[in-house]
């Protein structure tokens, strides 16, 4: 909804960046270190998205499309892919762009026996304005003009390990937050990787789009 008008006609994974697609973006990530087995979860102009992969005929690369019955949140469709995904795996919001070497995140998953590892980037956010703090009666305790402040938000991709399908309730809107809370509340272990602003490229709005179409294309 954010990317309209654009996606009332292209589903936003096919969405141009570049002499590519979004989603064509984010695999390149992948395949370059040679990870090439994809699973593609669809609902929103889903066959477009099949027959443009269709026509390309890539053989770099293997696609299982899977389809939610209805819109399941961030999670919800993987309880499709319960009996088909028996490794550690990836999964990334198609927005996003990690200009990272996955192998160190995946290293770092694995070393540390996460069962989920969430995938940080720092955002650095300055505040247009004065920041007023007051006390009793209104009097002026601090005045800060335009602070700036630097925190560590969550990108969109992650790394699971296969158990966590069967935690995933089916046919059922999920958020992965949501998963997240639920292996927390076990004493499972979550782990957070960070990388750096840059290496953060979110494409998910008009302005970020067109800012970070920039920098792909420099």
């Amino acid at each position: 909804e954010r990317l309209k008008p654009l996606t009332n006609i292209l589903p936003k994974p096919l969405i141009p960046i570049g002499d590519k697609t979004i989603i064509e973006e984010i695999m390149s990530r992948f395949i370059s270190i040679g990870s090439n087995n994809f699973f593609i979860s669809l609902f929103y102009k889903s066959e477009l998205i099949k027959y443009y992969f269709k026509e390309k005929k890539n053989k770099q690369y293997k696609i299982d499309f899977f389809k939610e019955p209805k819109p399941l949140g961030t999670a919800g469709s993987l309880f499709l892919l319960k009996n088909k995904l028996k490794k550690t795996f990836f999964v990334t919001n198609c927005d996003i762009v990690i200009d990272q070497d996955y192998r160190e995140i995946y290293r770092y998953h694995k070393e540390n026996k996460n069962e989920i590892t969430i995938v940080s980037a720092l955002s650095h956010f300055q505040f247009p304005y004065g920041i007023i703090e007051t006390g009793k009666e209104g009097k002026l305790i601090s005045i800060e003009e335009k602070p700036e402040i630097t925190y560590s938000i969550n990108s969109g991709m992650y790394i699971l390990e296969p158990h966590l399908l069967k935690e995933i309730p089916e046919n059922k809107f999920f958020h992965i937050t949501q998963l997240i809370e639920k292996v927390k509340k076990r004493g499972g272990t979550i782990g957070v990787f960070p990388v750096s602003e840059k290496s953060w490229i979110d494409i998910g709005d008009w302005k970020k789009y067109i800012d970070e179409i920039d920098v792909i294309k420099k």
